[in-house]
Order: structure tokens, then C-alpha cells, then sequence
């Protein structure tokens, strides 16, 4: 004997409803099962519908005995249980994410409500205020930190680009982190292009693109790392849909967050659409860190791990490691690993022996002082002869400290070298000039914007 899913079926639902609340948590309940409903009810056989396939996929896989015994507490005799997306009128989207059930989720490893494509977990650890600002990485933070206050406002999209391990991850999902604190009713979404594509993939054998592109396209941050795996893939498709994708966001002014190993014209991209978009906003990049800042993240990284270091211990590691900072976290773990376990502190030599196997970074190739200088003439109306000569004027000795600027980001120049190529001025008035635009860049945009014009013409060369 076949029911209507209206005949009864309320009531009957109303009743499991009630007995589900008290065996599963409030935020289970509120999440995902209070926008539940039953949409088709024959003898022996239920069909609950629920609003997104990331509600079906956690309740049959956590509550579906308690659903059953609920339902049996309501009719008197078990029944099969089906769960089916069924996002019709009348029931209502989900409710922003509860902190209750974010916690729970989180501790799970799986994705956010809404997130029935899987995207990641934000790392808590990932967050400005772990984040160690040096001149490496100073004109990045900047440009990070004003898209996590104005989000789709300003600097959109920012495209984020270094080699590996230098903070692009830790940048984006600190953006992220800031977002939802600020905005708690944001959808973020953080997800690597490889899932991106292979969602895609999944979307298209299983007949549902549409929901595919309804998930991404509502979103108001997307948080996308590692873009070369779509620029390296063969064939347009996965191409086409990023770009559509892209383009609606940034259409309806949503932010979006781009990472990669390689700046835009670096991408092997098929779609040259796609390219110019992604030039089109903020690019920024991330250095291989000084000796000094490498110095501050391992103390950051031993006061997280609650080892006390020697100085001598931290110089010494950060100047046999050079360029990546996982491989430099990696041997500071491996030096408080040794000390935990031996409950000794190992001798310099030892601390060498210890960290032998880590790798140590090849210099990165600069642009040279010459040519910042007369990228920085043409751009600002001024000749090169006049931006290293003595004269004072407003427009020149701007048009110097955006120079010394981008000497000290671009070169691997001490701060006297600098000095000495800028007409012979001293490493503090060096320093006063490279300190003044980088203030400068946190606020006001044309500042921002002059700079990553200038960084990417010359890093493009």
C-alpha cells in the first residue's frame, strides 16, 4: 500500500524528528536534520528527503540506525530507509554553520556543510598570527590581509606565487580563517585545483554539472592552491569550467585566491581567456626568507612545540637550510623529536649530524638594481640619472624609495650595497625608504598597485 508524501507523512516525520533529537547532538540535528522531510512512503520502504548531498553522505554514514530506530518508534515496525537530495521548495537552504557542528566536522576530517565536493578543512595553525612578516614576504601579507578585511572589494583576484614551502598554504588559509571571523555568515571554500578537477570529473560520470556548478558558483571566497595542476592537464574542459567558474564570482563580486608555483604568464594555459584574467588583479609573491627571518620562524616554531633553543642552535639551522620553510620546521621537529626522546640537548655538532639530510636551498635568480631603475623611471615620469642623483623634489624622492624598494625585494643587495648604488646614501636612510612604502602598502591601494605593476614587469623579463 503506497502514501502520499503528504498523507501522514509530516506527522509520522514530525514524531522521528523528535525522537532523533534526543540521540543525536544538537548540532548534528540543527545541521542537518532539521531541513529533513519525507518525500515518498510505501509499506516496508521510507525515502527521506535531505537539502545537499553532503547531508545525505554524513547522516548515512553516522545516524542511518538511529533514523531507523527513530522511524520505528514512530510507526511500530521497521521499515527500509532510503536518503534521497531533494531540495524542493519549502524546505528551506541549510543554516550557517552551527560552532558546534563546525568542531564536529572538524575533528572528523571532512569537509563544511554545503560542501558536498569535499573541499578541505582550513589547518587552525595557518593564521596571520602565526604567520612571520619579513621583507620576503611583506608586500604578500599586505595584499592578503586587505582582501581578508574587504573580501571582493579591492584586490580581486590576488594571485599568490612562490616556489614551494615558502607560505603560499599558509597565506590563503589565513585569509580564510580571518573571513569567517569576520564575516561568520561567509561561505569559504579552500580547495586544491587537482579536487577541483576531480569533483569535475565525478560530476560529469555521474550526470550532476549542474550541481557541481551551483556548489562552486555561490560560494563569496574561493580559496584555490596549486593552479599549475590544471594549466598541467591536457585538454580544455577543465580549463573552460575554471574559467567559467572564475568568471561568475568575479562577476558578482565575489573574492577570489589563487595559488601557484609560477606567476600567471609562467602557466602553460591553454586558454589565454583565463591567463589575462588572472593578471588582472594583485599578483604577489613570496621570496626565499633572509637568514634573520628564518632565524624568527623557527623560534615561533620551537615556542609552539614549547622547547627552549639556544640561539646558536637556531642560527646554525637556518643557515644551513635556506629556502624552504617546511624543510626548515621539518628539522626543528627532528631537533625536538631527539631532545624529547633522549632528554638531552645535542651538541652543535650533533645538531649538524641531525639536520644533514635536510636540503638545502640553490639561490634564486634577481633582476638587477639598473634595471628596477629604469622600470621604475619610465613608470613614474622621471629619468634613472635623476632617481640616483642628490636632488630632493617630491616626485623624485618617491620615485627613489619605491627604487630601494623593490632593490631590497627583488635583490639578494645588502641594505650598504643599496645605499652605495643609490648615490652613496647610508643603510638607514635605505632602510627609512623601504619602510615607508611598505607601510604605504597596507593603506593605500594605488600604492599596492603600483608595486605589483612594477614586480611583475620586472620579474617577467
Amino acid at each position: 500500500m503506497a502514501h502520499s508524501a503528504t498523507a501522514g507523512s509530516d506527522e509520522i516525520w514530525a514524531a522521528t524528528l523528535q525522537h532523533l533529537r534526543s540521540h543525536v547532538s544538537d548540532a548534528t540535528y540543527e545541521g542537518f536534520l532539521r531541513h529533513t522531510c519525507i518525500i515518498d512512503y510505501e509499506d516496508g520502504r521510507v525515502v527521506v528527503g535531505v537539502p545537499n548531498g553532503f547531508a545525505r553522505d554524513w547522516l548515512q554514514g553516522r545516524h542511518m540506525d538511529d533514523i531507523r530506530a527513530s522511524l520505528y518508534a514512530a510507526l511500530g515496525h521497521d521499515v527500509e530507509v532510503h536518503l534521497q537530495v531533494f531540495p524542493h521548495e519549502g524546505v528551506p537552504p541549510p543554516p550557517p554553520l552551527l560552532p558546534a557542528l563546525r568542531a564536529e566536522v572538524a575533528e572528523r576530517g571532512i569537509g563544511y556543510p554545503y560542501d558536498e565536493f569535499g573541499a578541505a578543512v582550513l589547518n587552525p595553525r595557518y593564521t596571520f598570527e602565526n604567520f612571520v612578516v619579513a621583507d620576503c614576504n611583506r608586500f604578500a601579507h599586505a595584499a592578503a590581509m586587505q582582501v581578508a578585511k574587504a573580501p571582493g572589494q579591492s584586490y580581486n583576484p590576488l594571485f599568490i606565487h612562490s616556489r614551494a614551502g615558502l607560505g603560499k598554504t599558509h597565506l590563503m588559509q589565513a585569509i580564510g580563517h580571518m573571513v569567517r571571523d569576520r564575516f561568520p555568515h561567509a561561505q569559504v571554500v579552500y580547495v586544491s585545483a587537482e579536487n577541483f578537477v576531480n569533483h569535475m570529473i565525478s560530476a560529469i560520470r555521474e550526470n550532476t554539472m549542474d550541481a557541481f556548478r551551483a556548489r562552486y558558483r555561490r560560494v563569496d571566497v574561493w580559496l584555490v592552491d596549486d593552479i599549475q595542476f590544471i594549466a598541467a592537464i591536457e585538454g580544455p574542459a577543465s580549463e573552460e569550467e575554471f574559467f567559467h567558474t572564475f568568471n561568475t564570482l568575479y562577476e558578482t563580486d565575489k573574492q577570489v585566491v589563487i595559488a601557484s608555483d609560477a606567476p600567471p604568464r609562467g602557466l602553460r594555459l591553454l586558454n589565454e581567456r583565463l591567463r589575462s584574467r588572472l593578471e588582472m588583479g594583485i599578483v604577489a609573491d613570496l621570496r626565499c626568507p633572509d637568514v634573520e627571518t628564518r632565524v624568527a620562524i623557527l623560534e615561533k616554531k620551537a615556542a609552539a612545540e614549547h622547547v627552549d633553543l639556544p640561539r646558536e642552535v637556531l642560527e646554525l639551522v637556518a643557515k644551513r637550510i635556506e629556502s624552504n620553510i617546511r624543510v626548515l620546521e621539518g628539522a626543528l621537529t627532528k631537533i625536538c623529536a631527539y631532545i624529547s626522546l633522549t632528554d638531552s640537548a645535542p651538541s652543535l655538532a650533533l645538531i649538524e649530524e641531525l639536520i644533514a639530510d635536510y636540503s638545502s636551498a640553490v639561490n634564486e635568480s634577481h633582476v638587477s638594481m639598473p634595471e628596477i631603475v629604469d622600470a621604475v623611471a619610465e613608470r613614474l615620469g622621471v629619468s634613472a640619472e635623476e632617481i640616483l642623483g642628490p636632488r630632493r623634489h617630491k616626485d623624485l624622492s618617491w620615485a627613489r624609495q619605491v627604487a630601494i624598494y623593490l632593490s631590497r625585494e627583488l635583490t639578494d643587495s645588502s641594505l650598504a650595497a643599496i645605499g652605495h648604488f643609490f648615490g652613496g646614501r647610508d643603510h638607514s636612510t635605505v632602510l627609512h625608504s623601504y619602510n615607508k612604502v611598505a607601510d604605504l602598502l597596507a593603506e593605500d591601494r594605488r600604492v599596492l598597485f603600483l608595486i605589483n605593476e612594477l614586480k611583475s614587469q620586472l620579474t617577467a623579463q
